[in-house]
């Protein structure tokens, strides 16, 4: 009698285990298809902001928001506006008045159209802004190679570096956001400068070389100015 129990206690927890082995199975089965799920849905949103941001770029080119201070602003007004707040900034510099003049003028209404379109822009900021900037950024060094050409020599110290972007780049547009942006990653990917030049780093270096070979500076831009001179 006793024996008989046991198997039969044997037999039915054989039953259960095959049945939570079962319910395991189906529960794996059912999160590997929701991570699946989840991998599509974001493959896709990260297509159509791709698609969508490559678009918008070849309309407008607003270097300015690669400062690092203009896209924190701008990352807080994103988050304000999916939290239903306002975002205000005390200290505005000339580009940050700039940059919040851009986001309530357009770029608001491009997130709306984005939106629009089936993009998620709320509790995704970061990664939306992330994608926006490094767009701009290539979009950025592309024209600037473009315009400049591979201006300086492999060869090259970082100050014939600066010697040779003060020759090319116009006075005006020496210290400009989208400029100073293309020349610390083409002195990276030229070896020149590694990743510590920050741009800020490179803008103060520039300046000081500026200040220190003065005269120089302007009489190299002088006489690039008369070459087309007859």
């Amino acid at each position: 009698m006793f024996q008989h129990l046991i198997k039969k206690f044997e037999a039915k927890r054989a039953v259960w285990a095959e049945e939570t082995q079962q319910r395991i199975m189906a529960y794996a089965e059912q999160e590997r298809l929701e991570a699946l799920r989840r991998m599509k849905k974001e493959e896709e949103q990260q297509c159509l902001l791709n698609n969508e941001v490559e678009k918008y770029l070849r309309t407008v080119h607003p270097t300015f928001l690669l400062k690092p201070e203009v896209q924190k602003a701008l990352l807080n007004m994103l988050q304000a506006r999916s939290e239903g707040t306002v975002s205000v900034n005390i200290s505005m510099t000339k580009e940050m008045r700039k940059a919040y003049s851009y986001y309530h003028s357009e770029f608001k209404i491009f997130v709306q159209l984005l939106e629009h379109k089936g993009y998620k822009v709320s509790n995704n900021e970061e990664l939306f802004l992330n994608t926006f900037i490094t767009k701009l950024r290539e979009k950025n060094y592309q024209l600037c190679m473009e315009k400049y050409g591979d201006f300086v020599p492999d060869n090259a110290t970082i100050y014939e570096a600066f010697e040779h972007y003060f020759e090319i780049v116009e006075d005006q547009f020496k210290y400009e956001s989208g400029n100073v942006d293309f020349f610390a990653i083409y002195l990276n990917q030229k070896g020149i400068a590694g990743d510590d030049w920050t741009k800020s780093r490179l803008k103060r270096k520039l300046k000081h070389y500026e200040k220190a070979n003065k005269d120089e500076v302007r009489m190299k831009r002088l006489e690039k100015r008369l070459e087309n001179i007859s």
